[in-house]
């Protein structure tokens, strides 16, 4: 760990603050700290933006200063690839110090993310992973290694897209490396031919990234430090063992494989290219029935060095599509589950094979070195980027993202069209054939919602309306539809199946049955056709395409056209419709398994319709516009698949039906349609609707955990990389210093450093990377209550370190990270309530403003932004309060929200998904089992399923969408601990 002399470090801010003024970016604030520079937000007003400057820690050599240079340029020169970030000038002050502007990124690294919200879904990973090979790929072409690819060098930008950054270690080309030393790269993420001393290659970057994605999908590196390790074991594990296996987890094998290919120990079996990794990361996705994500790779394309020759059903594009935003995933249970390796027990390995002998004399020849490198450098990155929630560019979190008050214009299509069939491929939404005003159209179109342009594709072979579209093998393909014959637009329905490869139609096998005005979407792999018409009579019939032949499903339960059909990637849902008329308009929602074959009702559609539009987005089936027999509809609802309920959505600006829906990202499009019922009036106004993250939905009942390994109560937890911590508490024997971790991947316990003291009613938070514990009684002899401590103490290396004590001793208070402060309140010493507010900044404590309501045995969490301090009582459970109070640690300021519905002290509290879940607690006579939500953005509570064990005093905690609660007291006062352990799964 570094020390910091707080008057030094805040003179010189206001140093650089000044400098970087008389540079043109005003309100310079230290948002991040590395090695070798500290990253201040700024304001440039010339163009009105926030910033992120990086400017060089010290004043070093002219070499130094050089590298920090070229750091820069080395980025600079990448910018203009969507997943590096973006470099925007470099610089020097007048004073001569060396500075980076880059995009500011207020979200936090994916290191971060993980940390405090679990392990990614396994197809979230592989997706990250498509997208950064191509980044590296790109960085290698131009003669540059990363040479520290990490969850904490990823950012995520404004649409969730990841960006590789920090290149402050990379070898650039000519032969400057922007970073001195021995060692490289942080210890878990490097490939073991560079710990041992070899220069890095393009192979070595791979490593990296395959390390990465290992760790985004399980939660932690393939080869963290054990507790008590020698740190020579951990490099002869990293260099003579293979990656865990995922395979027991769930993972699929076509992702393990690719996984294990990069991070091989022999470099000669890694992937020769970061290109060669992305493409098979890319064929995974396919074949597992996930859509193939694009991997920017200018460099090749421009080129013509891609072939499909190189890359069998890579489509080679000669304009690579940006797509600004992940894909949002399904909702509910995966297809897989995304959990953690089964870990080898701890203990001494075994001694590295004959030929990696070489390996052991240098690694005790770096060791020095390397301790260097995780004790100083590792630790502070951790302490300053890793763990105080902030980007690696700085940033506190992102406040939740609010929904569109109302659609938005977009740029309107070229042509006034009704009755297309859309579908969207690589963040380009393709609209086909339709009705326009000259009848019946075979045009083609794209719209590039990033850039808010269009674009034309090749004319269909044939005029076409009301047919279908879908994205098949990354493959638009255009079903079915009508065929004009002379004016009649409904003459002949089409059983044609056309695809869009290499530039032109082709015909697929034709479908079983013609039909116009029927759905389709793509589901594991197949497309399901259903619904439609054809010769004045509704068509029933379901259909599924397995890429070869179409084979007849089960009926649609209920027969329809004008329908809409979208999937969530399990199944799919067909909506609304009509019995060939708009005065017999349907309200059905049915969802179709495609592998058992079957169709089921859901709740129908509030509104019912035909010649409506739909999309699938972030757990929601969005259904927009419609006709009815004298009106044209601008209704928007929508259907949370999870939930299994409708809610009201926005209302189009111009209502209208028949036309083409898609959703990028988090955004809805609806482009073109008709303004008249019937087929008057086509229109070419385009629209779009941002769509505020879903609010997860509580799974119907609490699930049993593994029980602890011991029964205690009273015992705060605090959740750090993935683990949930127990500190001290009440058992059998009274107070007890043993500390203990739930790894809810693997559903095991393990055992942490025990306490220096034994502690009960204490608080616990993870700061910056620590585990902290705040507080306490520290018992004498058989009273558990003797004596109030005023200790702060943080897990560092291994061992309890004392941090500066609080202002005032306490027990049973309660206490919560925000904003890179520790704030702790309420809480009782000497019995008597303590009334006071403290924060910690990392070096002092200071006193804020008293907290309203006195009390102990409450509850605190933190959104980020506030402290909300929950429940409590006034020293006896006849004195419970439903007091519910609001720290703000920018102004100091406490403020009153609605109370706890249930009054009641001793309870657990948590934040998860914008909402603060209290959970348990007691009464004089009798122990809760009741669950109540805050939601903090509707300022509403809510129940949730009660407890099946009823208790109080226990530790809770959050990872990713999961509470967990865990021990507590089974009757009131500290009788009857228990070891139980439950979760609570958001979905």
């Amino acid at each position: 760990m570094v020390d910091f002399d707080p008057e030094v470090t805040q003179a010189a801010g206001r140093g650089i603050a000044a400098e970087l003024a008389a540079a043109g970016f005003e309100g310079a604030t230290e948002v991040g700290r590395g090695g070798f520079g500290v990253v201040y937000r700024c304001l440039q007003p010339s163009l009105g933006r926030i910033v992120a400057i990086k400017v060089l820690t010290s004043d070093l050599d002219a070499e130094n200063r050089e590298r920090f240079l070229r750091e820069g340029y080395a980025m600079g020169g990448l910018s203009g690839h969507p997943n590096i970030v973006n470099v925007l000038q470099v610089g020097v002050t007048a004073t001569g110090r060396p500075y980076i502007v880059m995009h500011y990124h207020p979200r936090d690294s994916l290191a971060i993310q993980v940390r405090r919200e679990g392990p990614l879904p396994w197809p979230d990973a592989i997706r990250i992973g498509v997208k950064l090979a191509g980044a590296l790929e790109t960085a290698h072409r131009a003669g540059t290694l990363h040479r520290d690819v990490k969850p904490a060098n990823i950012l995520l930008t404004d649409y969730g897209e990841p960006q590789l950054t920090d290149f402050g270690i990379a070898h650039i080309a000519g032969g400057y490396e922007t970073a001195t030393g021995g060692f490289t790269g942080s210890l878990a993420f490097t490939a073991p031919e560079v710990l041992k001393g070899e220069s890095p290659t393009a192979r070595s970057d791979v490593y990296g990234l395959g390390a990465t994605i290992f760790a985004l999908i399980t939660g932690r590196a393939a080869f963290e430090r054990r507790t008590g390790e020698p740190l020579v074991a951990q490099f002869l594990r990293i260099g003579s063992q293979p990656v865990p296996d995922l395979r027991p987890q769930g993972i699929p094998n076509d992702v393990c494989a690719a996984i294990e290919k990069a991070v091989a120990t022999d470099p000669a079996d890694r992937y020769a290219s970061a290109a060669d990794f992305g493409y098979d990361l890319q064929v995974a996705q396919r074949h597992l029935g996930l859509r193939s994500d694009q991997m920017a790779l200018a460099a090749e394309v421009q080129t013509g060095q891609v072939t499909e020759a190189h890359h069998p059903g890579y489509a080679v594009h000669s304009e690579p599509p940006y797509r600004p935003q992940l894909e949002p995933h399904p909702s509910g249970p995966p297809a897989w589950p995304s959990t953690g390796p089964q870990w080898p027990a701890p203990g001494p390995p075994g001694g590295p094979p004959t030929g990696r002998r070489r390996g052991v004399l240098v690694a005790l020849a770096l060791i020095t070195v390397v301790v260097a490198v995780v004790g100083g450098g590792y630790l502070l990155a951790r302490q300053t980027s890793g763990g105080n929630g902030r980007g690696a560019e700085g940033g506190t979190v992102a406040a939740p993202v609010d929904p569109t008050a109302a659609w938005r214009s977009v740029r309107d299509a070229r042509v006034a069209r009704q009755q297309t069939a859309v579908t969207e491929a690589d963040g380009t939404i393709w609209v086909f054939g339709g009705l326009d005003e000259d009848g019946v159209s075979a045009k083609q179109e794209g719209y590039d919602p990033a850039i808010d342009t269009w674009k034309a594709g090749p004319d269909l072979p044939v005029p076409l309306n009301h047919a279908m579209a879908v994205t098949f093998n990354e493959e638009p393909v255009v079903i079915g539809g009508w065929q004009a014959d002379g004016q009649n637009l409904t003459a002949v329905a089409s059983d044609r199946v056309m695809a869009m490869r290499d530039g032109r139609w082709v015909d697929l096998p034709p479908l079983n049955r013609p039909r116009a005005a029927g759905a389709a979407a793509v589901v594991g792999g197949k497309i399901v056709v259903t619904g439609g018409q054809a010769d004045g009579a509704l068509v029933p019939t379901t259909e599924v395409f397995d890429g070869a032949t179409w084979t007849t499903a089960r009926d649609l339960p209920t027969p329809r056209e004008h329908l809409a059909a979208v999937s969530d990637g399990t199944y799919v849902y067909a909506v609304g419709g009509r019995d060939l008329a708009s005065d017999k308009n349907s309200a059905a929602l049915e969802r179709f398994d495609p592998v058992a074959g079957t169709w089921s009702s859901l709740p129908d559609l509030p509104t019912p319709r035909g010649g409506l539009g739909a999309t699938f987005i972030d757990g929601r089936i969005m259904a927009v516009g419609g006709e009815e027999p004298t009106r044209v509809l601008p209704t928007v609802e929508a259907f949370d698949v999870v939930a299994g309920t409708w809610m009201q959505m926005p209302a189009l600006r111009t209502p209208r039906h028949g036309m083409a829906v898609a959703s990028v990202g988090n955004t809805v499009y609806a482009i073109g349609g008709a303004t008249e019922a019937t087929h008057a009036e086509s229109t070419a106004v385009s629209e779009a609707l941002q769509i505020a993250p879903r609010k997860t939905q509580w799974a119907p009942a609490w699930r049993p955990l593994r029980d602890a390994p011991i029964a205690r109560q009273q015992a705060p937890a605090a959740m750090s990389d993935g683990t949930i911590w127990v500190f001290g508490g009440l058992d059998a024997t009274g107070s007890t210093p043993k500390v203990e971790g739930y790894d809810p991947a693997i559903d095991t316990w393990k055992s942490g450093p025990d306490l220096p003291l034994p502690l009960n009613h204490a608080m616990a938070v993870d700061y910056r990377g620590e585990l902290v514990v705040l507080g306490g009684w520290m018992p004498e002899g058989p009273n558990q209550t003797a004596t109030a401590s005023d200790r702060v103490l943080a897990l560092r290396n291994g061992a309890w370190v004392d941090l500066p004590r609080l202002d005032r001793p306490r027990a049973a208070g309660a206490a919560a990270v925000v904003a890179d402060k520790i704030v702790v309140t309420g809480g009782q010493a000497d019995d008597e309530l303590l009334s006071s507010t403290e924060v910690f900044d990392g070096t002092t404590w200071a006193t804020a403003a008293d907290i309203p309501t006195s009390r102990e045995h409450l509850g605190a969490v933190s959104d980020g932004r506030y402290l909300y301090a929950v429940g409590g009582r006034n020293l006896a459970s006849d004195k419970n309060t439903g007091a519910f109070e609001r720290f703000d640690p920018v102004s100091g300021d406490w403020a009153t929200l609605p109370s706890l519905p249930t009054p009641r002290g001793g309870l657990g509290a948590a934040f998860i998904d914008g909402r603060i879940v209290v959970i348990g607690g007691e009464e004089p006579t009798r122990v809760l089992s009741a669950v109540e939500a805050y939601d903090v953005s509707t300022g509403t509570w809510s129940n949730l399923p009660a407890m099946p064990t009823v208790r109080h005093g226990m530790a809770v905690a959050v990872v990713g969408h999961t509470v967990y609660a865990i021990g507590g007291a089974l009757r009131p006062t500290h009788a009857e601990s228990t070891a139980n352990a439950q979760a609570l799964d958001f979905w």
